[in-house]
């Protein structure tokens, strides 16, 4: 466990709990591909939160992440609460409340209840007016930042999925830089797998891991999630979320293509 973090971490909660930060315990979870630490607080008494701490090139990651999310719920949208940050030169570090329910890829909601709450949580969210959006996460922005990834060594086509392992990093970008689908711009979470949607028993939805959030096709979204949800509840369900976030044509060609950028994030 990287204790520096967990000092961190400590400091925080000391700063927004007074003197019964002690009591506190923490927990590494250890889910998610995060370069930051992320720290479960619990407290007798009091619903469980989160902390998360990064250093270095993260701690510009995790920033971006605390200002989207803090933007995302400025306009309504259900983000977890940001509590108190700390940002100094050795690191930066956010509480956040926890969001009521688990995350959609371990709910025990029947198929169709499900499929009804993620189309309409996505729906709301792909409906904030893409000119207030300050965050840049169009093909121009991702491809690039995809490069930058690549240049640094950060890209294992290990990891990547069956029909793109024996491609290069370098050579998949080459691929998705010649062929750009045509983008019609909203407001995306950017990250959308199930995992990053928690639910509760009533169906109500709420975003977490939102430091991709920003301007950008809906596709982002909708291929990520679909071939999720797929993966999850089946080829019915995956058509049925389409048909709730009221998609009368899916191209799947493009759909391909952001799944494939994905592979590079």
């Amino acid at each position: 466990m990287n204790v520096s973090a967990e000092a961190l971490a400590r400091e925080l909660l000391m700063k927004h709990d007074g003197a019964g930060a002690g009591a506190i315990a923490l927990r590494r979870v250890t889910t998610g591909m995060s370069d930051a630490a992320v720290f479960r607080a619990r407290q007798k008494g009091r619903v469980p939160r989160y902390v998360k701490v990064a250093f270095d090139a993260a701690a510009i990651a995790l920033r971006e992440e605390i200002a989207r999310t803090q933007w995302l719920s400025k306009r309504g949208i259900a983000v977890p609460p940001v509590l108190r940050v700390a940002d100094r030169d050795d690191g930066t570090a956010v509480l956040m409340a926890a969001i009521a329910g688990v995350p959609a890829d371990v709910s025990t909601l029947a198929t169709a209840r499900l499929i009804a709450a993620l189309a309409q949580a996505v729906k709301a969210l792909h409906a904030l007016p893409p000119a207030n959006c300050p965050f840049d996460e169009t093909l121009a922005a991702r491809l690039n930042r995809a490069q930058a990834a690549i240049d640094a060594g950060e890209i294992d086509p290990a990891e990547f999925e069956p029909h793109n392992r024996d491609t290069a990093p370098a050579d998949l970008l080459r691929r998705l830089r010649a062929a750009p689908p045509h983008e019609n711009p909203t407001v995306v979470h950017g990250d959308l797998t199930l995992g990053n949607i928690i639910v509760d028993d009533n169906g109500a939805c709420g975003f977490i891991d939102c430091g991709n959030a920003g301007r950008a096709d809906r596709y982002t979204d909708l291929a990520l999630l679909h071939a999720d949800i797929v993966a999850h509840r089946g080829e019915k369900a995956g058509a049925e979320f389409l048909a709730a976030c009221g998609i009368t044509h899916w191209d799947a060609a493009k759909a391909q293509y952001f799944l494939d950028l994905y592979e590079l994030f």
